[in-house]
């Protein structure tokens, strides 16, 4: 039997977590009292209520409701309760090999949405997953139920946590020539932001500045701008710019018009600048692009 020539991709993981080894959630009350460690694996320490200081070797930082901290291998650490509080404590310990850990050192982040919503669903999986009590400090591994589990939990507590450094890496940037997420118009939720891109649509054709922008809804720049990149990832002529290009796609594959021709209906200052933004955004040339979709 001839053996098969499909080539064979061995996709890359740049946050592979290899193992968890312990998972605790601590309701604290003014008895405790911790000591310190240090170990192999990593520890996110994340802070769902109250406050409490982290020391990291021989720094003492203060995390408060929704901020995280990750103590790197071999870190002397421990937990200090800041005065008048009793936090509740979410700490996970587990390994991975991933130079993009390197990201986390020596970090205090905040949690935005999505990082919430995974730790909640990180939070269910466990409880319905391991047997022994996650608030008992200083205990054994972690134990798999005999009974009443969710299907795949464990795995679905690693591709959970996963997901969620990816998504810290990425909003934080700190791999500068990472692209972002382009988040069209149909996932946009916030009514404000979609007056944004209503208004970039119908402006599509023609040049547009944050001035006229400003003026046809009637607030100021620094509001739009700010509001727009939190909830979108782009700036609002950034933004404009990949709508841009977008439709250029469509007047590529659907219409015979050459690149300097969509490159001038769309209002780009030159066809060099047209293609060196299609490019970046799209990751080949017009000209590549065009290719691709006659062999498609």
């Amino acid at each position: 039997m001839q053996e098969s020539t499909i080539p064979k991709y061995r996709m890359p993981k740049m946050i592979d977590i290899k193992s968890l080894s312990t998972f605790h959630y601590f309701e604290f009350d003014d008895t405790f009292v911790d000591k310190f460690e240090a170990h192999e694996p990593w520890e996110l320490v994340y802070i769902d209520r109250g406050e409490c200081y982290v020391i990291a070797d021989d720094r003492r930082i203060l995390l408060s409701q929704g901020e995280m901290y990750f103590h790197k291998p071999y870190e002397r650490h421990k937990l200090e309760m800041a005065k008048g509080e009793y936090p509740n404590v979410l700490i996970i310990t587990f390994s991975t090999p991933s130079r993009a850990m390197r990201y986390f050192e020596n970090q205090k982040l905040v949690a935005g949405l999505s990082a919430k919503q995974h730790i909640a669903a990180i939070l269910h999986e466990a409880t319905h997953t391991y047997e022994r009590p996650f608030h008992v400090p200083y205990s054994g591994d972690l134990t798999p139920k005999s009974g009443d589990t969710l299907w795949g939990g464990e795995q679905s507590i690693m591709i959970r946590l996963e997901l969620m450094l990816i998504e810290l890496v990425r909003k934080n940037r700190y791999y500068e020539d990472s692209p972002r997420m382009f988040h069209s118009k149909d996932i946009v939720t916030d009514d404000f932001c979609l007056k944004v891109i209503g208004y970039m649509e119908s402006r599509l054709y023609e040049k547009m500045t944050m001035e006229e922008l400003c003026h046809a809804l009637s607030f100021s720049k620094s509001y739009i701008s700010k509001r727009f990149v939190g909830v979108c990832g782009y700036s609002v002529m950034d933004y404009f710019n990949v709508m841009k290009i977008q439709e250029a796609k469509r007047l590529i594959r659907e219409t015979g018009k050459n690149f300097q021709e969509i490159s001038e209906r769309l209002m780009f200052s030159n066809p060099h600048y047209f293609s060196t933004l299609f490019k970046k955004h799209v990751g080949m040339t017009p000209s590549q692009y065009k290719k691709s979709c006659k062999q498609d």
